[in-house]
């Protein structure tokens, strides 16, 4: 087990002791496409704390996604648990673990998800509205956040006017809207050019040091990567510490 992770923080209050879960907790976890295939994800093992920016790296096919799904409460496993601060989300219903991810997550997933009826702006204030955030704020953070992003200008656009690169960013905007405490990235750079990329990932990093976010962050780019605290790499159906940090 990589040696940066712990199973909780501790805080001394007078003679009492505090302990604090870990915001991201994933235990043994297994996961299989079918019963008659190879395991995926086996016995998997990762904990996150508050503030914590890990890369995961990999081959195409190792199961990158799958986890993020599943730390997302998206999919379910065949073995282990995926805990957000002590909650464990196999235990909670349908309704609670969408409450725990509108509460908690933001995602930039590798197919956007940006929805094409909504405007950009639309589709960034969506959270903010999940929230019950009051509609006169809404607006001002989603043209704040997407300044932020550096596409304020556009803001009243369909979706199906953008580039790809566009439509990262979009995705970006609408995952750091309403502060989340752990940001989950598939793939966040992969249609940006070298510059935007760079621009993107100091975006994230800027947040992360600002919020005290926990980030998530897939990728198959070293560049990308090495923005993180630490890279992880998922072979075998586990996570292992790369041979040359």
């Amino acid at each position: 087990m990589p040696n940066w992770r712990r199973d909780t923080s501790r805080e001394r209050t007078g003679d009492a002791t505090t302990v604090t879960p870990p915001l991201l907790a994933v235990r043994g976890l297994c996961k299989r496409f079918n019963a008659a295939s190879a395991p995926l994800l086996q016995g998997l093992e990762l904990q996150l704390q508050a503030g914590q920016y890990v890369a995961i790296m990999g081959e195409s096919g190792t199961g990158k996604s799958t986890l993020l799904n599943l730390i997302a409460g998206l999919d379910q496993p065949d073995a282990g648990s995926v805990s957000i601060d002590g909650r464990a989300l196999e235990a909670l219903s349908d309704d609670a673990r969408t409450r725990v991810r509108r509460e908690t997550m933001g995602f930039v997933f590798q197919a956007f998800h940006v929805l094409p009826h909504l405007s950009v702006c639309e589709n960034v204030m969506l959270p903010l509205a999940l929230l019950g955030i009051a509609r006169a704020a809404r607006r001002p953070r989603a043209l704040a956040m997407l300044e932020a992003c550096g596409i304020a200008p556009l803001a009243a656009r369909s979706p199906r006017e953008l580039s790809g690169g566009e439509l990262q960013r979009t995705a970006l905007a609408r995952a750091l809207v309403h502060q989340p405490r752990l940001l989950l990235l598939d793939e966040p750079t992969g249609n940006l050019d070298e510059r935007a990329a760079t621009q993107v990932l100091a975006l994230v990093r800027a947040r992360l040091e600002r919020f005290g976010t926990a980030a998530l962050l897939i990728t198959h780019s070293r560049a990308a990567a090495g923005t993180a605290d630490r890279i992880l790499l998922l072979e075998g159906g586990r996570l292992h510490a790369l041979a040359d940090e």
